[in-house]
């Protein structure tokens, strides 16, 4: 549970409406109450002045202590740059951002979703910003207390994949596998083997048994992604999976009961391909129990913001590296119109790393691969040009 310091009910209010849209509760600190044999370990949230010091500060430690939290996230606004700061083995982190707390503009934004991936860098979450994405994490959350089959349908590129963990992880399935396999990727003869397992023998190198990735998820979740591609053949024995909660495994004249849920993914029009005969019409509606439209990056362009503060923090969380970005930046990425979804912006931003001067991330930095003309660019000529002037830069500086 997240715990938040209302005394600046503002603050409050901020933080609520961005961690709700996400599908994470929080709770206000006025109304938390520790319970004396409680062991469980909360996290506080809070807004704090310039010159607060932590370590210095007895009557916050004692608070802490009193309440029981595992961690405390503050941070403090109108900052001369951004930095964070980790005491007491991680317990507390300080997060300083060069932005006023009432700024009403995209850099203020970016640096509150930083925040918030701070907060958030162990759960399960999508970062958004856009009402379409956050009714769309309150629908997943009512979806993922159900065992419900579910089918979710988006251009590539636009995170069917992430929407699929958020089932699992606001599941009661949680803490079970999940298994995800791109029917796509796999030849023919070996899906069959991969999905349903065989015995030992079945065929030809069959040396050893496989008990199959639907027994692999057993009690957990197993995604099918891009299922417009699997063959007619196995269409048939995943539809015995699914009705009987039975699977067949090559090479054995016995079924194995499996309780695992099915989420699967696709691309292209399902109604399309069923009446063109590509896809099993009864398998279709099996799977289509609760379905799913992702929406264009495009659709939903003031999550731009948030995915680009989700990317950025990866290097802190990963390797520990600051990379910022200034309004001009967040200005010109809301204003493309994203024709290869956040798989296109983690692309631009991949290379603004590369490219940028001492970890800050310019406008010229942004290469596109489209910038809607009809004329696709070179991006390789483009990159190439671009390190050798930022190269003979840094000689001459």
């Amino acid at each position: 549970m997240y715990i938040v310091d209302d005394k600046n009910f503002n603050f409050y209010d901020r933080i609520f409406n961005v961690l709700a849209g996400r599908g994470i509760n929080c709770l206000p600190v006025s109304e938390f109450k520790m319970d004396e044999k409680s062991k469980q370990a909360d996290t506080f949230i809070a807004n704090v002045d310039q010159s607060f010091d932590c370590l210095k500060n007895q009557e916050f430690l004692t608070f802490l202590k009193k309440n029981k939290f595992k961690k405390a996230l503050l941070i403090k606004y109108e900052c001369s740059n951004f930095s964070y700061t980790t005491h007491f083995n991680g317990g507390v982190t300080v997060v300083d951002v060069p932005v006023n707390f009432d700024d009403d503009t995209n850099l203020a934004a970016f640096y509150l979703h930083v925040f918030l991936e701070l907060i958030l860098r162990n759960e399960p979450n999508l970062p958004c910003a856009s009402d379409n994405t956050k009714k769309l994490v309150n629908l997943v959350k009512k979806i993922a207390s159900t065992n419900a089959t579910v089918l979710i349908n988006g251009a590539s590129g636009t995170g069917k994949e992430v929407i699929s963990n958020l089932i699992h992880s606001f599941s009661n399935r949680q803490e079970k596998p999940f298994v995800a396999l791109n029917c796509a990727a796999i030849p023919e003869q070996m899906l069959e083997s991969i999905l349903f397992g065989h015995e030992k023998g079945a065929f030809t190198g069959a040396v050893n048994s496989n008990q199959g990735l639907l027994r692999a998820a057993d009690s957990g979740t197993i995604l099918l992604d891009e299922i417009s591609e699997m063959p007619l053949n196995l269409q048939s024995k995943l539809l015995r999976v699914i009705q009987e909660k039975r699977v067949m495994p090559i090479g054995s004249s016995s079924e194995v009961e499996v309780d695992v849920r099915i989420i699967a993914t696709t691309n292209r029009n399902m109604f399309d391909e069923v009446k063109s005969g590509n896809f099993r019409e009864d398998l279709f509606y099996r799977l289509n129990v609760f379905p799913i439209n992702n929406l264009n990056l495009s659709e939903r362009i003031e999550d731009v913001i948030p995915i680009v503060a989700h990317m950025l923090c990866r290097e802190i969380m990963e390797n520990g590296e600051v990379y910022l970005v200034n309004e001009d930046v967040l200005t010109s990425l809301m204003q493309h119109n994203w024709p290869g979804n956040v798989r296109e912006l983690d692309n631009i931003i991949q290379r603004a790393k590369i490219l940028c001067s001492k970890n800050v991330i310019t406008v010229a930095d942004l290469i596109f691969d489209n910038d809607g003309d009809e004329a696709q660019p070179n991006t390789a000529e483009i990159l190439a040009a671009k390190f050798k002037a930022n190269a003979a830069s840094e000689v001459l500086s």
